[in-house]
């Protein structure tokens, strides 16, 4: 069920003191041109990427030897690579070929590279177009390739290849910053210190010293004073070696000491699974389900359990749900993570089962359309999500999701994995003894398990009742009309239908209105939703007063179905590590008195225990992001989040807030 938009156009207000790292916009794209060589050639920078005729085997020999790979990650289940400048993606497409030539099966790279003037799709087919002999890598990062080149993090999956590559758009400094991750090797490339000299600084030497541990290798073509001395006052050991061609030296590094947090007050850590082999879900709705499929490609033993016999029947169960993002016409946190969250889902779900036919946001009344007007004027928004569309808004590449096709498929697939068990049974109690969870229904143990996490909404205040959460449950309730007789005016739209309710295109001969959000009494929370007798009535006023009112008027529900969200009181998802609550109100007891010079400690997080819950009516579009998020944290691989986003959905963030204001 899709969350009631009737108080969200009151938003006119612009955050001018936003503190969130990277701007609401598409990058400054590359001033590219070939030059009478046809040597690719920057005009942002006045330089070209590599040198005629030998670029490529000088990137092999600057970073893939300067970094000894393949030996670096032979016998490393994870490997991760991190870069400066990702350019043209030469270095990437090299790394990519040695790493199919001699990695195993079981291992996994993430190469994760920053890029403030990014090349658009046509100018990268034509830089790449110079090495045939790297045609099957430059295929790959073409068709995976971001159509929207805005700045942030933008994940891209290599599922053949076991690669993930984390590109981030925008000034590198800030970008790692911004990144949760343990670094293996570094690829220090990007144009010289002279052409360049806002990248080669002491911030970003700090920064790619703070990301990596004792044995962090880096590889450079440049020997400049400048980049020594930095790269030795962060604790490397640096080393001068052949260059390639005419070139006479190149630095190599590796550092020699281990680095602590760099934060004053580190709330909002993430923390990854000690000593785990096996690794337990409770609840099999769309979150459950989508960490399921994280962790068993990421080669884990997993159980999920559900109180019913499949995945998504319950809150998750509508047939179809509404896939696109959420804005305000201030910067924000919420807004930023729904349109992340929303350019992932649409590269996770597949075709087969994701109709991305566009939702049309209608303005029916002077409000909405100056809210539609301010929200277009504000950013500059790609017109493949947004664009002015008749008496509206139209987010083209939005639609919807064939729920239950996917649910089973993804359950098919998971079944085919033999470190996959799905158990039906309904957990009412936890233990937590000898290093491991005891998962329990009726005084039986169902489950031992190293590693936990709940997922199963409102229930989980049931298992940690003791654990202060913010949540509340939402009852929710869609109906369904047959696409016929009367109802064939609303049954031609092409696109969905959004305004304080939403009405689907017809599929399967009837179409999907929705949807009620009501309070649910706490005394009601735990009972199973149920259809309420108005629930046609209820829908329907919410497009009173305008022209679908009268046609709606002469169409009657032949079927409803109700379910429960759990929501936030920041409208933000829960996602992430239990702490332990009693020694983080100790430690953050001043925090209160604005002591932001003293450095505070970590939070003491609970074994192995994470919570997944609070997606309210967006699940479907922000499952999929913070799954990978979720798995990426327990398994300790590089975090898809920058840490801004992070923190928005940190299970601590309410308590380190209640504090604060105490």
């Amino acid at each position: 069920m899709i969350r009631s938009k009737k108080h969200h156009h009151i938003k006119f207000l612009m955050n001018v003191h936003s503190k969130l790292p990277f701007p609401l916009k598409q990058a400054n794209t590359l001033k590219f041109e070939l030059d009478q060589s046809s040597n690719a050639f920057s005009g942002n920078y006045n330089d070209i990427y590599f040198q005629p005729g030998i670029g490529l085997e000088e990137k092999k020999h600057v970073f893939l030897q300067g970094n000894d790979l393949p030996n670096n990650w032979r016998n490393k289940d994870n490997f991760t690579i991190a870069e400066t400048g990702f350019g043209t993606g030469l270095n990437f497409l090299n790394t990519l070929k040695l790493w199919d030539e001699t990695a195993t099966k079981e291992q996994h790279l993430h190469y994760i590279s920053c890029e403030l003037h990014p090349f658009n799709i046509e100018q990268l087919k034509t830089a790449l177009s110079q090495f045939p002999q790297l045609s099957q890598q430059s295929t790959l990062l073409i068709n995976n390739y971001p159509l929207n080149l805005l700045y942030g993090f933008h994940r891209l999956h290599f599922k053949a290849q076991n690669t993930t590559l984390t590109l981030i758009i925008g000034d590198a400094t800030l970008g790692l910053r911004q990144l949760n991750a343990s670094i293996d090797a570094w690829y220090l490339d990007g144009f010289a210190p002279s052409k360049n000299p806002d990248l080669w600084n002491e911030s970003i030497f700090k920064a790619i010293a703070h990301l990596s541990h004792q044995g962090t290798t880096i590889a450079t073509y440049t020997v400049a004073r400048k980049i020594r001395d930095g790269l030795e006052a962060v604790g490397f050991t640096i080393k001068k070696v052949k260059g390639f061609g005419q070139k006479r030296e190149m630095l190599t590094a590796t550092m020699t000491e281990e680095h602590k947090s760099l934060e004053k007050q580190p709330w909002a850590q993430t923390f990854k699974a000690k000593k785990a082999k096996t690794y337990t879900i409770i609840g099999a709705g769309i979150a459950g389900l989508t960490l399921a499929q994280k962790l068993c490609k990421a080669g884990k033993q997993v159980t999920l359990i559900d109180r019913q016999k499949q995945p998504c029947l319950e809150a998750s169960g509508n047939p179809q749900a509404m896939v696109m993002p959420s804005f305000t016409l201030n910067d924000s946190v919420e807004a930023r993570f729904y349109l992340s969250s929303f350019l992932y889902a649409i590269k996770h779900y597949s075709p087969e089962f994701y109709h991305a036919v566009g939702v049309y946001e209608l303005a029916f009344n002077e409000n909405l359309e100056l809210w539609q007007d301010k929200l277009l004027n504000n950013f500059d928004l790609p017109k493949n999500i947004v664009q002015k569309y008749q008496q509206g808004l139209l987010y083209p590449s939005s639609g919807w999701l064939d729920t239950q096709g996917h649910a089973k498929s993804v359950f098919d697939q998971l079944h085919q994995n033999p470190n996959f068990t799905y158990i039906q049974a309904e957990i009412n109690a936890l233990v937590h003894q000898n290093g491991l969870w005891q998962l329990k229904q009726d005084n039986s143990v169902v489950r031992t398990t190293d590693c936990l996490v709940l997922s199963n909404g409102i229930g989980l205040k049931k298992l940690l009742p003791n654990y202060q959460l913010p949540i509340t449950p939402k009852h929710g309730q869609i109906s369904y009309f047959a696409s016929n007789g009367v109802a064939r005016c609303i049954a031609d739209c092409q696109h969905i239908q959004l305004f304080k309710g939403y009405i689907t295109p017809k599929w399967h001969g009837e179409q999907t209105m929705g949807a009620t959000f009501d309070h649910i009494k706490e005394d009601d929370w735990f009972k199973p939703p149920q259809t309420n007798a108005n629930h046609w009535q209820r829908n329907t006023e919410l497009w009173n007063d305008t022209p679908f009112e009268k046609k709606l008027s002469h169409i009657s529900s032949h079927k409803s179905r109700a379910g429960i969200r759990v929501t936030t009181p920041d409208h933000l998802p829960i996602c992430g590590a239990v702490i332990n609550q009693t020694q983080f109100k100790e430690d953050y007891h001043d925090i209160k008195h604005g002591k932001t010079w003293k450095n505070y400690p970590l939070p003491k997080p609970k074994p192995n225990l994470y919570l997944f819950t609070g997606l309210g009516s967006r699940g479907f579009t922000s499952a999929p992001l913070l799954a990978e998020f979720l798995c990426n944290q327990i398994v300790g691989t590089p975090q898809v989040l920058n840490h801004e986003l992070q923190k928005s959905i940190n299970p601590n963030r309410f308590l380190f807030k209640t504090l604060k204001k105490l």
